[in-house]
């Protein structure tokens, strides 16, 4: 992925998190569900932060594609950080960049991911444009 996508970005939040010993596969590092679901896990934290509530009657930002570029493996015990930053606002979806990186030395990134994300009608699952509180929290005003 490219270093200028994030740059591209604004940084909204910065998880630290402790990998977990179940999480680790038959080649002794962690395996690669694993790393959707720290991306995952801050990318809700955020939207609860932000209080989207996912109600049958509601409407929200649901996953429309991920893809992860797997670039050192983790190996437990290790504790990283996962960033995550929003850019890319369409009419109906925004991006998300997350990585995955060791606190001890910064340098060393374990994974990163790009997403595309849209806004839906919960109630009858379809697109619909981004409201406009929403547009504001992606281009930071």
């Amino acid at each position: 992925m490219d270093v200028s996508l994030k740059d591209s970005m604004r940084l909204v939040r910065t998880d630290r998190m402790s990998m977990r010993w179940g999480e680790m596969d038959s080649l002794a590092h962690m395996n690669n569900v694993a790393y959707m679901r720290y991306f995952e896990e801050s990318r809700v934290a955020w939207f609860n932060e932000l209080e989207i509530d996912y109600d049958a009657s509601s409407e929200g930002p649901i996953l429309g594609t991920i893809s992860c570029r797997y670039m050192k493996p983790a190996v437990y015990p290790v504790t990283f950080f996962v960033t995550s930053y929003v850019g890319g606002l369409g009419n109906s979806s925004f991006g998300m960049y997350h990585q995955l990186i060791n606190v001890n030395d910064e340098s060393e990134i374990y994974a990163e991911a790009q997403a595309i994300l849209v806004w839906a009608d919960i109630t009858v699952g379809r697109s619909r444009p981004v409201t406009a509180w929403f547009r504001s929290v992606i281009q930071g005003q």
